[in-house]
């Protein structure tokens, strides 16, 4: 047999496994599917140091729905000497209480979220201080953190905040420069993967950590960013597909991958879920990213396809139930706007819209569990006169940074979609917060008024879906009742043309 066709045979027999592997997994139950997905808010500005913004807004948050919100322990920020090449002496980073951690921001964050009735979910991260890199003498805290260091601060973090927080998040963004170097190891003209394994051994000791400190938490692996680049220095961002091949340490056809130097004493990790960052970079959320290695908001079966080749594998090991699939939490999305960002924002309609996009199409993937929105409001503006990478900040707010609210800040409580194909309009909306509820959908065809034409219950997440009929172009909207005032909220109108 020839290397190709064998290789064929191993693709197949790949496929065969991840069948068998979960042929037995029990079905999701109804409760489980209509707790998806989590309505979630990334803002790190809100969650950051300045007193009395989380105070402010975390009510406001909870009144437009909002679940889950992401909250940064930031290894570097939090643990002492953050310049220092040497750690300080007795220092102990497992214990919370070890003199010169600095917890009073994270305290004060996740005690006001609480408060609110937010579920606050940690991503524990580096880079840490310096003397925690492996070559402190570089100068770079990213440059290959020591995996033990951080496990003691995982720990730390676990210990502290166990009883209020449920889910982790091992780093952020490990597939960029900023976070964690090298990203390759590179001689010459070629160059091979490097910080997949530097994530999996952090990770690895990490998690086993957090569990002793923590034994009901869940900890999700990734956190990566939708986009990378092609391999031309130790640096360069690494794209998440190649990436989680390499993590599970699978070839470039998503087979098992034993033999290389970052593989040959390869130890699976033990995940309660995948995190990811699936940005559009300002294409509408049905567009599929251009290379097969990105993965944005409508590439979730390319995520899926490597996820499960990793598990069937065992590269990756489902923690709560090795016979059911890695469920997805995308915990990052949003959409830069013009104004104020003339460069690379789009419209405050396109956001609006493709937002509401994107809700409808996370919920329509069984997988996916959490769906953030990143930012509540836009960080402020500095042009540096650098063209495209002039502006500073991130401008993905539902609000500008004076507090103007954009069209999408309405949209955010009462998000709606629909689509058509094969004579019919398929709708679907979300009552924030999630209740069950009852909606009434108003239809309007041509010059003539709304007319109500259906009235459906939600579940208890608010979610609702119906399909009807459609032979001319319709425009569609739905409403639901407050109380205890009994007011009438409207969601945004859409249209469709029958296909």
């Amino acid at each position: 047999m020839g290397k190709r066709a064998a290789r064929l045979v191993q693709a197949a027999a790949v496929v065969v496994a991840v069948a068998a592997t979960f042929a037995s997994a029990p079905k999701a139950d109804a409760g489980a599917v209509s707790s998806r997905p989590l309505v979630s808010i990334s803002d790190p500005t809100v969650t950051g140091p300045t007193r009395g913004l989380i105070e402010a807004i975390a009510p406001r948050w909870r009144a437009a729905g909002v679940d889950v919100a992401s909250v940064t322990a930031d290894w570097g920020q939090i643990a002492p000497d953050p310049t220092a090449k040497n750690p300080p002496a007795g220092f102990d980073g497992s214990a919370p209480s070890s003199p010169g951690y600095n917890w009073d921001n994270l305290d004060r964050v996740i005690r006001v979220l609480r408060d609110n009735r937010i579920e606050p979910m940690l991503t524990i991260t580096g880079p840490g201080p310096l003397w925690t890199s492996a070559d402190p003498q570089h100068g770079d805290p990213t440059t290959r953190p020591d995996a033990k260091l951080f496990a003691a601060f995982a720990k730390a973090v676990a210990l502290r905040y166990g009883a209020t927080v449920d889910r982790y998040i091992i780093w952020y963004e490990p597939n960029d420069r900023a976070n964690l170097t090298p990203q390759y190891s590179c001689t010459k003209a070629v160059c091979e993967a490097r910080s997949p394994q530097i994530y999996r051994t952090i990770f690895n000791e990490a998690v086993p950590a957090i569990r002793s400190a923590d034994s009901t938490a869940a900890v999700y692996a990734g956190g990566l960013a939708a986009t990378g680049d092609a391999p031309k220095s130790e640096n360069s961002a690494m794209p998440p597909v190649p990436w989680i091949r390499s993590f599970a340490c699978l070839d470039g056809h998503n087979l098992p991958e034993r033999t290389s130097l970052s593989c040959k004493s390869f130890t699976p990790s033990s995940i309660d879920g995948f995190a990811h960052h699936p940005a559009q970079r300002g294409a509408a959320p049905e567009r599929h990213l251009p290379s097969i290695n990105d993965v944005g908001i409508s590439d979730t079966s390319r995520l899926i396809k490597v996820l499960d080749a990793a598990q069937a594998s065992g590269g990756v090991i489902n923690h709560a139930n090795e016979k059911a699939r890695i469920d997805l939490y995308y915990t990052e999305f949003g959409y830069q706007t013009n104004p104020p960002d003339v460069l690379n924002g789009v419209s405050f309609f396109a956001q609006d819209r493709w937002l509401q996009q994107a809700a409808a199409i996370a919920y329509r993937q069984p997988r996916v569990r959490l769906l953030g929105q990143y930012l509540w409001r836009d960080q402020p503006i500095a042009d540096n006169g650098d063209s495209f990478g002039g502006y500073s900040g991130t401008q993905s707010g539902l609000y500008m940074f004076d507090g103007t609210a954009k069209p999408a800040a309405t949209s955010f409580t009462d998000p709606f979609w629909v689509s058509a194909s094969a004579g019919k309009a398929h709708l679907w909306g979300q009552v924030r917060p999630g209740a069950q509820t009852t909606v009434t959908v108003d239809r309007q065809i041509g010059s003539a008024g709304f007319r109500a034409v259906q009235t459906v219950s939600t579940d208890t997440q608010g979610n609702f879906t119906l399909d009807l009929p459609m032979t001319i172009r319709s425009s569609y909207r739905y409403f639901w009742s407050s109380t205890p005032n009994g007011r009438r909220h409207y969601s945004s109108t859409m249209s469709v043309t029958p296909r």
